[in-house]
């Protein structure tokens, strides 16, 4: 007898899944059909480590699935068939079931924007939105396009970042491993040295001596201090108050906070541009925009503008009178509302700020290369000096 996965749903419409003995999967089916369950998929069961909901959803993958859905369904084939086609075409195994409990639902009568709404771990209120208007303009090829577009340029986004703050993040770990490992492995055996010598130590030496000795007993104490200020600022982030604080920190911080200005203004444009081409009016397209930007301070300051757009101000004039945003992207905008052309003006705005961070991340990293470097030798060397200090001494101490 072979075992079975299986996620099915009961008359209340409660999603069941678990484990279950057959010969095949017509006879699995069929003791789900007996129990009294409607089946949306049974697969065999696999080994333990690939069981494991372990995974998630990546926005590339998200991108990937929204051009094969425009491709499949701009072909002809109907949701519920694009639907089953990309669920087995997919590895990852967490995505691959979302899109069998979409298919499943879809299947059942459920509207394609309810079936994506009820996982919104995965799909986004941006990505909901979208396909909503998809559905109700005749148009969902060409929104799931534009969507595939957005994400993969917010993928872009994303990488560009990271490898700007690649570089010091490894120097960091680098400066942190050779300091640990001189203050426990070397610091002692000098102290032990000079302790026997009985000589006089120079105040660098005494400080590096008492350090060494407080990391090499209390090292447990220090991991824990530091893993309960991670935990502690990983809760902290979730309160309104402290995230918005937390935030606007963010954007003030001397090297990376225009970075971090600019990649938020990037993907409000880009974002922005996204919703209005699709077809969504205005403000409903800034409230989604708000949950995209990835900074609540940025955020406040588009629920400002909300309010002002509401009161008969345009888009460009809030933007006037608001914080963060560039004066060229203000001038693209407003050129684009004159013109009644703003969609293209807003690709074109969010193109520009992509090239101006590519810009910006470039001398970033030819400006911390070095000034990194020299800390790291000017850290190191301080170590060393404090070693050997009290030896020059004593060989002078011999040489008289």
């Amino acid at each position: 007898m072979a075992h079975f996965n299986y996620l099915a749903q009961d008359n209340q419409d409660k999603q069941i899944s678990g484990v279950l003995e057959a010969k095949d999967i017509a006879e699995a089916k069929a003791k789900l059909r007996q129990m009294g369950l409607y089946i949306i998929w049974v697969r065999p069961e696999v080994g333990f480590l690939k069981t494991l909901d372990l995974g998630r959803v990546k926005n590339m993958e998200l991108a990937i699935f929204s051009h094969q859905f425009a491709v499949m369904i701009s072909s002809g084939i109907p949701l519920v068939r694009a639907l089953k086609a990309l669920a087995d075409e997919t590895d990852n195994r967490k995505f691959r079931t979302i899109i069998d409990k979409v298919r499943f639902d879809v299947e059942n009568g459920t509207s394609l924007s309810q079936a994506f709404s009820k996982n919104p771990k995965v799909f986004s209120n941006l990505f909901i939105s979208l396909i909503k208007t998809g559905e109700a303009a005749g148009a969902l090829p060409a929104v799931l396009n534009r969507l595939a577009n957005c994400l993969e340029k917010d993928e872009d986004l994303r990488r560009k970042v990271a490898s700007s703050f690649a570089y010091p993040l490894i120097v960091g770990i680098m400066a942190i491993v050779a300091v640990s490992f001189l203050l426990i492995a070397v610091v002692p055996v000098f102290s032990s040295v000079y302790k026997s010598l009985k000589i006089n130590l120079p105040g660098p030496t005494i400080a590096l001596i008492g350090l060494s000795s407080i990391l090499v007993k209390f090292w447990w104490l220090i991991l824990l201090f530091i893993g309960l200020i991670f935990y502690i600022l990983r809760i902290a982030k979730h309160n309104e108050i402290f995230g918005l604080t937390l935030d606007r920190l963010k954007l003030r911080l001397p090297i990376f906070g225009q970075l971090n200005r600019k990649v938020s203004v990037s993907r409000f444009v880009r974002t922005l541009s996204t919703l209005i081409g699709s077809g969504l009016t205005l403000n409903p397209s800034l409230t989604i925009t708000k949950e995209a930007v990835g900074n609540r301070a940025i955020a406040k300051t588009i629920e400002s503008m909300q309010n002002e757009i509401n009161q008969g101000k345009s888009l460009s004039d809030s933007l006037r009178q608001a914080q963060y945003f560039p004066a060229i992207a203000v001038q693209m905008i407003s050129v684009g509302e004159e013109s009644g052309n703003l969609n293209a003006l807003l690709d074109k705005c969010a193109d520009f700020l992509d090239e101006d961070i590519d810009i910006l991340i470039k001398n970033l990293v030819v400006k911390l290369e070095p000034t990194l470097t020299f800390f790291l030798a000017v850290l190191v060397g301080f170590i060393a000096l404090a070693i050997y200090l009290p030896m020059f001494d004593l060989m002078h101490q011999i040489a008289k």
